[in-house]
């Protein structure tokens, strides 16, 4: 097992390099002009404050670059750069980064576009990839399967979706969520009773959980809710809202399913007269241990998507009240739907797993 693991990592290894090395030397691949930088000098800083005394420092470079691509390759080129130190909504460029160029059209000059990241991404990637493959052999490779899988089908459902308008945004979204449930329970656990388990659990307590949040919607009547403040404020906001719900409440409630009834399903193999009575209170007793931390991990999800919008009201002089209510009412709202529904995943999978779960007899 140990020279299986040391091989699986040093093939692991081996591929990162390989497609580390592939993609930085693939410029003749883009279209676009492409630039290694070769030199770069910072011109002049400038310190900026704004109505609100936040401060910040314009920097300008010159850099220095040589074609990597088109019928310029080899050439050298000198171009302008400006950054915010904050780096907020530009870049700062470093000797030896590969970056995009624009030609515009209007000016007769080239401008820089952003940086290359293949790189960065593959080696990330497969990175990712060979660790699980070295910590979980057979089970990693399946995991991995799991998310092209589970990818494929979300950009099937996206396309589906434009090419119906988004008149079928939930109902297809709920329907994503069942056939990713499947597979990725059915790639993952294997066809067996403890996938029937989770599977059952994670539909159950997911559809329960945004029933009862829309029935509780319904009679608020939305209030305090400012659905117009998502991202892009794309519409109908509440369909979009109960959409994004959907995907968000199905991973934390699988992961509690799954621990529960592979827990049971151990507890029946180690004692095999336990009864169906003590399984299913046995599933309680841990579903208690872990709804506290699975719903706490939600809510830090959502406060650090949150924090920088948080920071950008604040230091433009809003209120604390007013800049949570815009920025939190719809993060927290989805956390507590996902908190239902891991509270009711804890019954749910109890129940089926101390009736499903094979108990040997001595």
């Amino acid at each position: 097992m140990k020279h299986k693991r040391l091989w699986l990592a040093l093939g692991g290894l081996l591929i990162c390099m390989i497609g580390v090395l592939a993609t930085y030397h693939d410029a003749t691949r883009y279209k676009q002009p492409l630039i290694q930088v070769t030199a770069v000098k910072t011109i002049q800083k400038t310190k900026t404050t704004d109505d609100y005394q936040n401060q910040d420092t314009e920097i300008q470079q010159k850099v220095t670059g040589r074609f990597l691509n088109t019928k310029r390759k080899g050439q050298t080129i000198q171009l302008q750069n400006t950054y915010s130190k904050s780096l907020a909504d530009s870049y700062r460029y470093y000797r030896g980064q590969q970056v995009f160029l624009h030609h515009d059209q209007d000016r007769h000059q080239w401008l820089l576009n952003e940086p290359k990241r293949d790189t960065v991404l593959v080696a990330v990637v497969l990175g990712t990839f060979s660790l699980l493959l070295v910590m979980m052999s057979k089970r990693g490779l399946m995991t991995i399967l799991s998310v092209v899988v589970n990818l494929a089908f979300f950009i099937i459902t996206l396309h589906f979706n434009a090419a119906t308008g988004g008149r079928w945004l939930l109902p297809l979204m709920c329907g994503l969520a069942v056939v990713l449930t499947g597979l990725t329970l059915l790639l993952v656990l294997g066809p067996n009773r403890q996938m029937l388990v989770s599977f059952g659990a994670t539909i159950g307590a997911t559809f329960l959980a945004l029933l009862l949040s829309v029935i509780l919607l319904k009679i608020s009547g939305d209030q305090g809710l400012h659905y117009e403040t998502m991202d892009y404020e794309l519409q109908p906001y509440k369909t979009v809202f109960l959409a994004e719900v959907v995907l968000g409440i199905l991973g934390a409630v699988m992961d509690e399913a799954t621990d529960i009834s592979s827990s049971l399903q151990q507890l029946a193999f180690e004692q095999p007269n336990v009864t169906r009575r003590q399984l299913f209170n046995s599933g309680l007793a841990i579903g208690r241990e872990i709804i506290g931390p699975l719903v706490n991990v939600l809510f830090f999800i959502v406060m650090a998507e949150a924090f920088p919008i948080i920071l950008l009201y604040l230091r433009n002089g809003n209120t604390i009240a007013y800049t949570l209510s815009r920025t939190m009412t719809l993060g927290f709202t989805q956390t507590v739907i996902s908190a239902i529904g891991i509270t009711l995943a804890v019954p749910v999978t109890s129940l089926l797993a101390s009736q499903l779960v094979e108990v040997r007899r001595l």
